[in-house]
């Protein structure tokens, strides 16, 4: 990975803790901006530690530390996989992006509508420049992502989440038609595996299930290994 890359990683690590802090409760950002930082502050002089800034982010410095951890991966994959520095930063961009979303989904099971309304410009700049799915290719994925999802949440209410639903249109349009029956099929099979186990192990009704990250990896399997289903 290039030093531009690192920095970038880095950086990405930041933005979806803070992300993960901020948008799901309406936080202030003048708040939260420190808290990624915080479960390294043990590490620092005890002069220069934070005080009063960390106790809520202290209840998660796994989630944090984990972050962190997969935006390298995922800048190290995006570096490694592109031709170019530019269309490595676009690739990264979008699985970071993604990344951001199954966090929230896990700590909070929601995927939240601005989120992905303020992403879509990104993600087909990125798709466009990075050398992503034709246009026709990306409508046709948005459509049929919606509707395949939008099925299965009507027929079965509380078996999937409008939001679900509408991640899987906006991964449609990242993807393509090819790469989301690709993404879709990774994503059913992981969740319903997870599923399997969650019930075996609760034996509880009710027992929810955040399906966004079982979406995210197939996601993140065409970007980085599926670039001939991306089209």
């Amino acid at each position: 990975m290039t030093l531009p890359m690192l920095a970038c990683s880095l950086l990405a690590g930041w933005l979806v803790n803070l992300i993960a802090d901020t948008l799901p409760t309406r936080r202030a950002l003048r708040d939260t901006w420190r808290w990624p930082f915080c479960p390294m502050a043990r590490w620092l002089p005890h002069p220069w530690r934070p005080t009063g800034i960390c106790t809520e982010s202290a209840q998660r410095p796994s989630r944090t530390l984990m972050v962190w951890a997969m935006a390298l991966l995922l800048g190290w994959l995006a570096a490694r996989q592109a031709d170019a520095a530019g269309s490595g930063l676009l690739l990264a961009t979008q699985a970071w992006f993604f990344l951001a979303v199954a966090v929230i989904d896990l700590e909070h099971r929601r995927v939240l509508n601005r989120m992905l309304a303020a992403a879509l410009p990104l993600l087909i700049m990125a798709s466009w420049i990075g050398g992503g799915p034709s246009l026709i290719s990306a409508l046709y994925g948005a459509l049929a992502g919606f509707g395949l999802l939008l099925i299965p949440a009507l027929a079965w209410p509380g078996a999937l989440g409008m939001g679900d639903v509408k991640l899987a249109g906006v991964i449609g349009l990242t993807l393509g038609l090819a790469g989301l029956w690709v993404a879709l099929l990774v994503g059913v099979v992981a969740g319903g595996v997870a599923a399997l186990v969650v019930l075996l192990r609760s034996r509880r009704r009710g027992q929810t299930l955040a399906y966004a990250p079982y979406l995210v990896i197939g996601v993140w399997l065409v970007l980085f290994f599926g670039a001939d289903w991306r089209l």
